[in-house]
């Protein structure tokens, strides 16, 4: 992996989460229906196949400290909270399972393409802190993970060719570099309520932090996103070991 200045990725991650807080803090709009958007964008609620960090599932006691704040949420009708197994941090969409974009039959193929470019990843430790609003629709917790996801991305899409497609053109790719900033949603608007009451809501707990997770594996994984449902399980399809430069030393499965 490239060297890199985690400091200046870290204060990156901060202004970021600064800048989209303001922005949802100063609108006048009404709060949107993220699942109408998700309905369009999902062509009709079809399943989405990424490469995430599914943090919930892998570390449930990291985020014992964001208890308060959704037992909060829970009770208000402006927001649809997530249950903590389905907490994760997706790091590429590989697409939509239809048949004009990915075949379940090529989903074990992203493993086999993936997993000898993604061992090449050290293991390495996020921090989640920080909360804030991504596109005025959904709320997070930021990662602070050194830029390692960015790597990840990086050595997926020279591994994977529908990732290589799918990142060609996400605008997140300029010509300075990958500027991903890795989240865990863990909220979302439902269209009803006031901005000020999630404003009031969240303003205590802007700058929580909830600590460190070691990372090992890298997972890509179904995400069953349902109309009448729109949290069931992770369906974790593949896992892959980060073994950075011991990746050297022969076969791994």
């Amino acid at each position: 992996m490239p060297t890199t200045d985690t400091t200046a990725i870290t204060e990156a991650y901060r202004e970021q989460r600064e800048r989209e807080w303001n922005a949802f803090a100063t609108s006048r709009d009404p709060l949107p229906d993220y699942w109408a958007h998700w309905d369009a964008i999902s062509f009709g609620w079809r399943v989405p196949v990424e490469f995430i960090q599914p943090l919930g599932l892998e570390s449930p006691a990291a985020f014992e400290a964001l208890a308060p704040l959704l037992e909060k949420l829970r009770e208000m009708p402006e927001v649809e909270v997530a249950p903590i197994p389905w907490l994760h941090a997706s790091w590429v969409r590989a697409g939509f399972l239809m048949s004009t974009d990915i075949m379940w039959s090529q989903v074990e193929t992203f493993y086999v393409n993936a997993a000898p470019r993604l061992r090449r990843v050290e293991p390495f430790t996020v921090r989640l802190e920080g909360v804030s609003v991504v596109d005025g629709e959904r709320l997070y917790l930021g990662v602070d993970d050194g830029g390692s996801f960015r790597e990840a991305r990086r050595q997926a899409k020279l591994g994977v060719p529908k990732v290589f497609e799918v990142l060609k053109t996400d605008p997140l790719i300029t010509p300075q570099g990958d500027t991903y900033m890795p989240r865990v949603e863990f909220g979302f608007f439902t269209g009803r309520g006031s901005r000020e009451s999630v404003i009031e809501a969240l303003e205590p707990y802007r700058n929580l932090v909830l600590g460190e997770v070691a990372l090992t594996h890298l997972k890509l994984a179904r995400l069953p996103i349902q109309p009448h449902s729109h949290f069931e399980d992770l369906d974790v399809v593949a896992e892959i070991p980060m073994l950075g430069a011991a990746h050297r030393g022969g076969y791994h499965n």
